[in-house]
């Protein structure tokens, strides 16, 4: 049972040693990783001396993670496809038990819990606080639009059914959540399953952009836009509830009348910021309540 591993790298390559070390010292063996360069300026000389004979390496011009990951999609030959950022970590078994859960429960894809840490000089002394997702499993389509509780990092996916679903990859529209816009289409027709354990690592770095407000906006605008309003075309099999496209509505809104005032290059400024904190609170209210309800 083969797993090809795919990693989109653009910065912090030595970052992404420490994460081809983690796969290289899985329990498991039957592997293959693809490294997709998306357009990195860093020398990659010493990596490539280092590292040459036991990945795939290729390189692409600057497209974004989604399009590295489809890169890789397309050229892994593994039964399961694993991912990882290159500035996270998996743990040595990670693979070994998603693989043997895959296999028991005849799963197209799952996920496992997962602990993030800050970046420290002194590797021995770093911190990990575990992140509980417990209880995201089975049938999550629709409640997954209203709460998505998935690292990509964490995720395993059959390859056939991306291979039979061309529709299943990231979208390469979306500058920020183009991993959730594929684990919602991933959990229409697909149980997920989830492993109970922290098996991956996520390094926390600088200004997380997805704790911003006017990035939440801009999420939930795009998905509305490529997936909300569009699921019937993409997937005929999918109903959004109507209850469940007002937020989303909402938010396209805002985002429309937000760039039209301040700009569409408005998102990390901080009077923009404070604004979007107090115009998101109806749509942060609306998916809580949700939440409770699904």
């Amino acid at each position: 049972m083969k797993v090809s591993v795919v990693i989109p790298f653009y910065s912090q390559i030595g970052w992404l040693e420490e994460a081809v070390d983690s796969v290289l010292g899985q329990t498991f063996k039957d592997y293959e990783i693809i490294i997709v360069n998306d357009g990195s300026p860093e020398d990659d000389k010493d990596f490539l001396k280092k590292y040459g004979d036991k990945v795939l390496y290729f390189k692409t011009k600057n497209k974004g993670p989604a399009h590295a990951r489809n890169f890789g999609i397309d050229r892994a030959s593994g039964e399961y496809i694993a991912f990882l950022d290159s500035d996270d970590l998996f743990c040595p078994t990670k693979l070994e038990k998603q693989v043997s859960i895959m296999d028991l429960e005849e799963l197209n894809w799952s996920h496992t819990m997962y602990s993030t840490f800050d970046e420290v000089t002194d590797r021995s002394k770093r911190k990990y606080y575990e992140i509980a997702n417990t209880g995201f499993q089975g049938k999550v389509f629709p409640k997954s639009l209203v709460s998505l509780n998935i690292g990509t990092p964490c995720v395993m996916v059959r390859r056939e059914v991306l291979l039979q679903n061309s529709f299943l990859r990231f979208s390469e529209r979306m500058r920020y959540g183009q991993d959730g816009y594929l684990w919602i289409l991933m959990g229409v027709r697909n149980d997920l399953g989830l492993i109970n354990e922290s098996l991956t690592l996520v390094r926390r770095s600088g200004s997380n952009a997805v704790q911003r407000a006017r990035i939440h906006l801009n999420v939930r605008a795009n998905l509305y836009i490529n997936l909300v309003r569009e699921m019937k075309v993409i997937d005929p099999k999918a109903t959004v509830p109507f209850i469940v496209k007002l937020p989303y509505l909402y938010c396209y809104h805002v985002d429309k009348i937000l760039d039209k005032i301040f700009g569409p290059d408005n998102r990390r400024n901080t009077k923009v910021e404070m604004i979007s904190k107090i115009v998101y609170l109806p749509a942060f209210f609306m998916f809580k309540t949700l939440k409770l309800l699904m």
